[in-house]
Protein backbone atom coordinates (compact mmCIF):
# COMPACT_ATOMS: atom_id res chain seq x y z
CA UNK A 1 0.00 0.00 0.00
CA UNK A 2 1.19 3.29 -0.54
CA UNK A 3 2.24 5.66 2.30
CA UNK A 4 0.10 8.64 2.57
CA UNK A 5 1.58 12.28 3.52
CA UNK A 6 -0.72 14.38 4.92
CA UNK A 7 -0.75 18.45 4.42
CA UNK A 8 -0.93 20.67 7.46
CA UNK A 9 -4.00 22.82 6.66
CA UNK A 10 -1.55 25.95 6.20
CA UNK A 11 -1.23 24.73 2.82
CA UNK A 12 -4.87 24.09 1.54
CA UNK A 13 -4.58 27.50 -0.11
CA UNK A 14 -1.11 25.99 -2.26
CA UNK A 15 -3.46 22.67 -3.00
CA UNK A 16 -5.86 24.98 -4.27
CA UNK A 17 -3.68 26.54 -6.71
CA UNK A 18 -1.46 23.18 -8.01
CA UNK A 19 -2.14 19.80 -8.37
CA UNK A 20 -0.07 18.14 -5.61
CA UNK A 21 2.14 15.38 -6.25
CA UNK A 22 1.36 11.54 -4.98
CA UNK A 23 3.40 9.22 -3.12
CA UNK A 24 3.71 5.68 -4.36
CA UNK A 25 5.46 2.36 -4.72
CA UNK A 26 7.46 1.67 -7.01
CA UNK A 27 5.70 0.08 -10.35
CA UNK A 28 2.37 0.78 -8.53
CA UNK A 29 1.49 3.58 -11.58
CA UNK A 30 -0.78 5.46 -9.11
CA UNK A 31 -0.04 7.40 -5.76
CA UNK A 32 -2.69 8.19 -3.09
CA UNK A 33 -3.78 11.85 -3.25
CA UNK A 34 -2.68 14.05 -0.25
CA UNK A 35 -5.20 15.46 2.18
CA UNK A 36 -5.13 18.38 4.14
CA UNK A 37 -6.08 18.12 7.52
CA UNK A 38 -3.59 18.02 10.06
CA UNK A 39 -2.52 14.29 11.36
CA UNK A 40 0.41 13.04 13.83
CA UNK A 41 3.49 12.07 12.14
CA UNK A 42 2.34 8.89 11.89
CA UNK A 43 1.91 9.79 7.93
CA UNK A 44 5.85 10.71 7.87
CA UNK A 45 7.11 6.97 8.88
CA UNK A 46 6.78 3.61 7.03
CA UNK A 47 9.34 0.84 6.45
CA UNK A 48 12.61 2.22 5.36
CA UNK A 49 13.75 -0.93 3.41
CA UNK A 50 11.08 -0.21 0.75
CA UNK A 51 12.20 2.67 -1.76
CA UNK A 52 9.08 4.30 -3.11
CA UNK A 53 8.27 7.07 -6.29
CA UNK A 54 7.54 10.46 -6.04
CA UNK A 55 6.54 12.57 -8.65
CA UNK A 56 6.07 16.09 -7.84
CA UNK A 57 5.31 19.23 -10.01
CA UNK A 58 8.24 22.02 -10.55
CA UNK A 59 8.06 24.66 -12.58
CA UNK A 60 4.95 23.34 -15.38
CA UNK A 61 6.71 20.10 -15.59
CA UNK A 62 6.90 16.33 -13.55
CA UNK A 63 10.12 16.10 -11.30
CA UNK A 64 10.81 12.14 -9.90
CA UNK A 65 12.50 11.04 -6.80
CA UNK A 66 12.90 8.02 -4.97
CA UNK A 67 12.13 7.93 -1.08
CA UNK A 68 12.52 5.92 2.08
CA UNK A 69 10.61 6.91 5.08
CA UNK A 70 12.09 5.99 8.88
CA UNK A 71 10.31 3.43 10.85
CA UNK A 72 9.94 6.27 13.46
CA UNK A 73 9.54 10.11 13.75
CA UNK A 74 11.80 11.63 11.12
CA UNK A 75 14.74 13.24 12.64
CA UNK A 76 14.99 15.25 9.18
CA UNK A 77 15.01 15.19 5.63
CA UNK A 78 18.32 14.19 3.65
CA UNK A 79 18.51 15.16 -0.25
CA UNK A 80 20.87 13.25 -1.81
CA UNK A 81 22.37 14.92 -5.88
CA UNK A 82 23.60 11.88 -7.57
CA UNK A 83 26.48 12.51 -10.03
CA UNK A 84 26.99 12.76 -13.76
CA UNK A 85 26.12 9.40 -15.52
CA UNK A 86 24.13 8.20 -12.49
CA UNK A 87 20.30 8.57 -11.58
CA UNK A 88 18.27 8.43 -8.70
CA UNK A 89 18.46 5.10 -8.74
CA UNK A 90 22.21 5.09 -8.00
CA UNK A 91 21.01 5.77 -4.59
CA UNK A 92 17.89 3.32 -3.79
CA UNK A 93 20.97 1.11 -1.37
CA UNK A 94 21.75 4.51 -0.11
CA UNK A 95 18.19 5.83 0.78
CA UNK A 96 17.25 2.78 2.51
CA UNK A 97 20.44 2.81 4.87
CA UNK A 98 20.27 6.52 5.53
CA UNK A 99 16.35 6.30 6.51
CA UNK A 100 17.03 3.31 8.44
CA UNK A 101 20.58 4.04 10.04
CA UNK A 102 19.45 7.73 10.92
CA UNK A 103 16.05 7.91 11.20
CA UNK A 104 15.59 10.73 8.38
CA UNK A 105 13.47 10.44 5.48
CA UNK A 106 15.95 10.04 2.69
CA UNK A 107 15.04 11.61 -0.95
CA UNK A 108 16.98 11.04 -4.85
CA UNK A 109 15.47 13.03 -7.18
CA UNK A 110 16.24 12.61 -11.09
CA UNK A 111 17.03 15.92 -12.45
CA UNK A 112 14.49 17.27 -15.59
CA UNK A 113 15.89 16.88 -18.74
CA UNK A 114 18.50 14.21 -18.22
CA UNK A 115 18.19 11.71 -20.48
CA UNK A 116 18.06 7.69 -18.84
CA UNK A 117 19.36 4.60 -20.53
CA UNK A 118 18.02 1.50 -18.92
CA UNK A 119 20.08 -0.21 -17.25
CA UNK A 120 20.89 -4.34 -18.88
CA UNK A 121 21.82 -7.47 -17.05
CA UNK A 122 21.27 -6.52 -13.78
CA UNK A 123 23.02 -2.80 -14.15
CA UNK A 124 21.76 -0.09 -12.91
CA UNK A 125 20.73 2.54 -15.30
CA UNK A 126 23.08 5.48 -16.93
CA UNK A 127 21.95 8.90 -17.75
CA UNK A 128 23.12 11.64 -20.03
CA UNK A 129 22.90 15.82 -19.10
CA UNK A 130 24.73 17.97 -16.69
CA UNK A 131 21.03 19.23 -15.82
CA UNK A 132 22.58 21.47 -12.38
CA UNK A 133 20.32 24.33 -12.08
CA UNK A 134 16.94 21.57 -12.87
CA UNK A 135 18.22 19.63 -10.06
CA UNK A 136 18.83 22.25 -7.81
CA UNK A 137 15.14 23.17 -8.16
CA UNK A 138 14.05 19.43 -7.98
CA UNK A 139 15.93 18.89 -4.74
CA UNK A 140 14.74 22.15 -2.84
CA UNK A 141 11.13 21.33 -3.90
CA UNK A 142 11.22 17.65 -2.73
CA UNK A 143 12.49 18.29 0.39
CA UNK A 144 10.18 21.58 0.91
CA UNK A 145 7.10 19.33 0.18
CA UNK A 146 8.19 16.72 3.05
CA UNK A 147 8.44 20.07 5.04
CA UNK A 148 5.35 20.70 4.26
CA UNK A 149 4.00 17.40 5.22
CA UNK A 150 5.73 16.40 8.31
CA UNK A 151 7.77 19.83 9.50
CA UNK A 152 10.82 20.91 9.78
CA UNK A 153 11.68 18.88 12.22
CA UNK A 154 14.98 17.55 13.14
CA UNK A 155 17.90 18.52 10.41
CA UNK A 156 18.08 18.54 6.90
CA UNK A 157 21.01 18.17 4.91
CA UNK A 158 21.86 18.37 1.20
CA UNK A 159 24.52 15.76 0.05
CA UNK A 160 25.54 16.10 -3.44
CA UNK A 161 28.11 13.96 -5.16
CA UNK A 162 30.55 15.10 -7.88
CA UNK A 163 28.45 16.83 -10.24
CA UNK A 164 25.68 16.81 -7.38
CA UNK A 165 28.80 19.01 -6.20
CA UNK A 166 27.38 21.18 -8.34
CA UNK A 167 23.89 20.76 -7.91
CA UNK A 168 23.68 20.46 -4.43
CA UNK A 169 25.86 23.73 -4.24
CA UNK A 170 22.98 25.88 -6.50
CA UNK A 171 20.56 24.23 -3.65
CA UNK A 172 22.41 26.26 -1.13
CA UNK A 173 23.11 29.25 -3.01
CA UNK A 174 19.34 29.41 -3.70
CA UNK A 175 19.08 30.51 -0.20
CA UNK A 176 15.54 28.17 0.03
CA UNK A 177 13.69 28.55 3.07
CA UNK A 178 11.07 25.95 4.69
CA UNK A 179 6.84 26.67 5.59
CA UNK A 180 7.92 28.93 8.40
CA UNK A 181 10.33 31.02 6.58
CA UNK A 182 13.71 29.77 7.96
CA UNK A 183 16.93 28.02 6.01
CA UNK A 184 15.42 25.01 4.46
CA UNK A 185 18.96 23.11 5.15
CA UNK A 186 21.03 22.88 8.11
CA UNK A 187 24.33 21.46 6.84
CA UNK A 188 25.89 20.52 3.41
CA UNK A 189 28.06 17.29 2.34
CA UNK A 190 29.94 17.50 -0.72
CA UNK A 191 31.98 14.69 -1.66
CA UNK A 192 34.73 14.58 -4.25
CA UNK A 193 32.31 18.38 -5.53
CA UNK A 194 32.33 20.10 -8.91
CA UNK A 195 32.27 23.09 -7.27
CA UNK A 196 33.96 24.82 -9.81
CA UNK A 197 32.16 23.38 -13.17
CA UNK A 198 33.86 26.53 -15.44
CA UNK A 199 37.12 24.64 -14.48
CA UNK A 200 35.87 21.47 -14.85
CA UNK A 201 34.63 22.06 -18.43
CA UNK A 202 37.57 23.47 -19.68
CA UNK A 203 39.77 20.40 -18.21
CA UNK A 204 37.33 17.85 -20.20
CA UNK A 205 37.28 19.95 -23.43
CA UNK A 206 40.95 19.77 -22.79
CA UNK A 207 40.90 15.64 -22.78
CA UNK A 208 37.44 15.83 -25.07
CA UNK A 209 39.68 14.63 -28.34
CA UNK A 210 41.00 11.34 -26.79
CA UNK A 211 38.39 10.54 -24.38
CA UNK A 212 34.63 9.68 -24.97
CA UNK A 213 33.38 10.29 -21.63
CA UNK A 214 34.91 13.53 -20.52
CA UNK A 215 33.05 14.65 -25.28
CA UNK A 216 30.05 13.95 -23.54
CA UNK A 217 31.33 15.56 -20.24
CA UNK A 218 31.91 18.78 -22.26
CA UNK A 219 28.66 18.97 -24.81
CA UNK A 220 26.27 18.01 -21.98
CA UNK A 221 27.75 21.19 -20.06
CA UNK A 222 27.41 23.64 -22.81
CA UNK A 223 23.95 22.06 -23.72
CA UNK A 224 23.07 23.25 -20.30
CA UNK A 225 24.45 26.69 -20.17
CA UNK A 226 23.55 27.15 -23.04
CA UNK A 227 26.63 26.94 -25.78
CA UNK A 228 30.05 27.15 -24.40
CA UNK A 229 32.28 28.97 -22.26
CA UNK A 230 32.77 31.93 -24.84
CA UNK A 231 29.44 31.99 -26.01
CA UNK A 232 27.57 32.09 -22.32
CA UNK A 233 30.53 33.41 -19.80
CA UNK A 234 27.91 34.56 -17.34
CA UNK A 235 25.96 31.45 -17.27
CA UNK A 236 28.80 29.70 -16.45
CA UNK A 237 30.03 31.69 -13.65
CA UNK A 238 26.65 32.06 -12.15
CA UNK A 239 26.38 28.48 -11.96
CA UNK A 240 29.75 27.86 -10.67
CA UNK A 241 29.58 27.02 -6.64
CA UNK A 242 32.35 28.50 -5.83
CA UNK A 243 31.42 31.86 -7.16
CA UNK A 244 28.48 31.98 -4.84
CA UNK A 245 30.05 31.80 -1.33
CA UNK A 246 28.29 35.30 -0.74
CA UNK A 247 24.96 33.76 -1.62
CA UNK A 248 25.88 30.42 0.57
CA UNK A 249 26.87 32.34 3.56
CA UNK A 250 23.70 34.13 3.53
CA UNK A 251 22.01 30.99 3.08
CA UNK A 252 21.90 30.03 6.70
CA UNK A 253 23.61 26.88 6.25
CA UNK A 254 25.04 25.79 9.87
CA UNK A 255 28.72 23.98 8.39
CA UNK A 256 30.13 21.79 5.05
CA UNK A 257 32.13 18.74 5.16
CA UNK A 258 33.57 18.01 2.66
CA UNK A 259 35.04 14.79 1.02
CA UNK A 260 38.07 14.24 -1.55
CA UNK A 261 40.81 12.33 -3.08
CA UNK A 262 44.21 14.10 -3.65
CA UNK A 263 44.78 12.24 -6.80
CA UNK A 264 40.99 12.41 -8.24
CA UNK A 265 40.96 12.06 -11.62
CA UNK A 266 37.53 13.27 -12.36
CA UNK A 267 36.87 16.47 -10.58
CA UNK A 268 40.25 17.91 -9.08
CA UNK A 269 40.84 17.98 -5.48
CA UNK A 270 41.70 21.70 -5.82
CA UNK A 271 38.03 22.65 -6.26
CA UNK A 272 37.11 21.50 -3.00
CA UNK A 273 40.24 23.48 -1.44
CA UNK A 274 38.97 26.84 -3.21
CA UNK A 275 35.26 25.89 -1.51
CA UNK A 276 36.62 25.51 1.81
CA UNK A 277 38.64 28.67 1.71
CA UNK A 278 36.17 31.38 0.63
CA UNK A 279 33.45 30.01 3.28
CA UNK A 280 36.00 29.80 6.03
CA UNK A 281 37.11 33.60 5.13
CA UNK A 282 33.38 33.94 5.47
CA UNK A 283 33.10 32.23 8.74
CA UNK A 284 31.23 29.22 7.23
CA UNK A 285 32.50 25.85 9.54
CA UNK A 286 34.07 23.59 6.81
CA UNK A 287 35.47 19.85 7.71
CA UNK A 288 37.84 19.01 5.08
CA UNK A 289 38.96 15.01 4.40
CA UNK A 290 41.63 14.83 2.55
CA UNK A 291 42.66 11.26 0.92
CA UNK A 292 45.77 10.69 -0.81
CA UNK A 293 47.01 6.14 -0.94
CA UNK A 294 43.75 4.25 -0.84
CA UNK A 295 43.51 1.32 2.06
CA UNK A 296 43.14 -2.22 1.29
CA UNK A 297 39.64 -2.22 1.78
CA UNK A 298 39.12 0.40 -0.81
CA UNK A 299 39.03 0.23 -4.89
CA UNK A 300 41.82 3.41 -6.44
CA UNK A 301 38.74 4.72 -8.21
CA UNK A 302 39.28 7.21 -11.38
CA UNK A 303 42.81 8.88 -10.58
CA UNK A 304 45.03 10.86 -12.52
CA UNK A 305 47.60 8.25 -13.07
CA UNK A 306 44.93 6.22 -14.50
CA UNK A 307 44.95 7.78 -17.49
CA UNK A 308 49.10 6.48 -18.35
CA UNK A 309 49.04 4.45 -21.14
CA UNK A 310 50.50 1.47 -18.98
CA UNK A 311 48.46 -0.57 -17.41
CA UNK A 312 48.69 -0.79 -13.46
CA UNK A 313 46.53 -0.43 -10.06
CA UNK A 314 47.12 2.90 -8.67
CA UNK A 315 47.69 3.53 -5.02
CA UNK A 316 45.70 6.38 -4.92
CA UNK A 317 42.18 7.20 -3.92
CA UNK A 318 40.84 8.35 -6.70
CA UNK A 319 37.11 9.58 -7.66
CA UNK A 320 34.87 7.19 -5.83
CA UNK A 321 31.62 5.82 -7.61
CA UNK A 322 28.73 7.22 -6.41
CA UNK A 323 27.49 3.46 -5.94
CA UNK A 324 30.35 2.12 -4.06
CA UNK A 325 29.87 1.02 -0.06
CA UNK A 326 33.76 0.53 0.20
CA UNK A 327 35.67 3.57 -1.23
CA UNK A 328 37.31 5.51 1.47
CA UNK A 329 36.50 9.14 0.12
CA UNK A 330 32.76 7.82 -0.48
CA UNK A 331 32.79 6.03 3.25
CA UNK A 332 33.95 9.02 4.27
CA UNK A 333 31.17 11.60 3.39
CA UNK A 334 28.47 8.92 4.33
CA UNK A 335 30.71 9.47 8.03
CA UNK A 336 30.62 12.87 7.68
CA UNK A 337 26.37 12.95 7.33
CA UNK A 338 26.48 10.36 10.20
CA UNK A 339 28.51 12.88 12.80
CA UNK A 340 25.64 15.74 11.87
CA UNK A 341 22.66 13.79 12.41
CA UNK A 342 24.20 12.40 15.30
CA UNK A 343 24.82 15.85 16.70
CA UNK A 344 28.47 16.63 15.78
CA UNK A 345 28.76 19.99 13.74
CA UNK A 346 31.50 20.66 11.50
CA UNK A 347 34.34 22.12 13.61
CA UNK A 348 36.88 23.08 10.54
CA UNK A 349 38.63 19.65 11.19
CA UNK A 350 41.31 18.84 8.65
CA UNK A 351 42.17 15.08 8.03
CA UNK A 352 44.59 13.77 5.25
CA UNK A 353 44.44 9.86 5.39
CA UNK A 354 47.05 7.86 4.10
CA UNK A 355 45.15 4.25 3.26
CA UNK A 356 48.53 2.44 2.91
CA UNK A 357 49.14 2.68 6.37
CA UNK A 358 45.24 3.32 7.19
CA UNK A 359 46.42 6.53 9.40
CA UNK A 360 44.55 9.69 9.45
CA UNK A 361 46.30 12.78 10.89
CA UNK A 362 43.56 15.03 11.81
CA UNK A 363 43.73 19.17 12.74
CA UNK A 364 41.74 21.32 14.00
CA UNK A 365 42.76 24.91 13.32
CA UNK A 366 39.51 26.21 14.48
CA UNK A 367 36.83 28.96 12.52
Amino acid sequence: MPVRLVLATAVVGLAAATALPSLATPGSGHGHAYGFQKESARGCTGDPSVVQTLSYPVAGQTATALYALPAGAPKGVVVFAHGYGHTMHSWAEHIKRTAKDLGVIAVAPNYRGQVDTPGKDGKLPSSRGWQVAEGAEDSIAAVQLFDRACGHKGTNVVYGVSMGGNTSGLVVASKPKDSRGKPLFDYWVAVEPAVNVTETYQGARRLAPVNTFAANATADIEKEMGGTFEDKPSVYLERTVVNRTQDIVASGIKGVAIAHGVVDGLVTHDESRQLQALLRAHGVPVDMYSAVTHSGKSEAGTTIDGYAPVPHDSPFAGHASETSTTHDVGLAGFAALTRILRGTAPTCAEVLYDGTLDQAATTTTGC
